[in-house]
């Protein structure tokens, strides 16, 4: 059974690093992305999601590592932490968006309540500078693909401005792709350092295991064949 588990673990860094070559280490493309965009006179109403193949606590923890953002995060500039109480806290946030001519710095001070139990995530707006609107919510749900989580973004917003709605509503549409854009990248890049990280340990707690697998492991490549010669050891324990 040890060596079952082993195995599967060694599998799945293997398979992730090949995809990690695949998509250039970082890159994600426009078509992983689901965005559904509502406007109308100032009024957004904003329906995103992602697919990612990761654990979710990994996801949780890029979420909700708040003060983390703007570190990749391009459109996000300052996201701090004002006050915390366990799971409810205060959560200042200013992003930058830009469009042709027109470049808008937003300000929100939100209430931001964490469900741990149910990976899901309440957040509204309280300064009511920049949208006299905006609240909506962060959930982790199993993906339907019967692998990895759906990263579900939902927004409810109005607009609180001076701009023009067609010149706002790309700012705001442009900074919620970035956001969730950023947000894959960077689930994708945590899981894969953990799988690297716990599958060195158990290779280096194992002498038994083909040396084709460490040589994958240390090089981040991956081949079918490799996969193909690991199914039946963890078919049989």
């Amino acid at each position: 059974m040890r060596r079952t588990n082993l195995c599967s673990l060694l599998l799945r860094a293997v398979v992730v690093a090949a995809c990690a070559a695949l998509s250039c280490g970082t890159g994600v493309a426009a078509d992983d992305i689901s965005l559904a965009f509502y406007e109308g006179y100032g009024h957004y109403k904003v329906e995103g999601s992602f697919f990612v193949d990761a654990d979710s606590q990994t996801a949780w923890e890029v979420l909700t590592n708040y003060e983390h953002i703007p570190d990749f995060v391009h459109s996000m500039k300052i996201s701090k932490v004002e006050q915390r109480n366990t799971n409810d806290l205060t959560l200042r946030q200013e992003g930058e968006g830009s469009f042709l001519f027109f470049s808008k710095r937003i300000h929100l001070l939100m209430n931001v309540h964490e469900q741990p139990q149910t990976n899901t995530i309440i957040f509204a707006d309280t300064s009511h500078q920049d949208f006299s609107n905006y609240q909506g919510t962060w959930s982790i749900v199993p993906s339907s693909l019967g692998h990895g989580l759906e990263v579900i973004y939902t927004l409810d917003a109005d607009q609180n401005f001076g701009a023009p709605a067609f010149i706002a509503s790309d700012v705001v549409k442009g900074n919620v792709q970035d956001l969730l854009q950023s947000l894959k990248r960077e689930i994708s890049r945590q899981q894969y350092q953990a799988d690297q990280e716990l599958a060195a340990k158990a290779l280096k707690n194992s002498t038994t295991l083909p040396s084709k697998i460490s040589l994958a492991l240390k090089s981040g490549n991956a081949v079918d064949s490799l996969a193909v010669e690991l199914t039946p050891n963890i078919s049989h324990p």
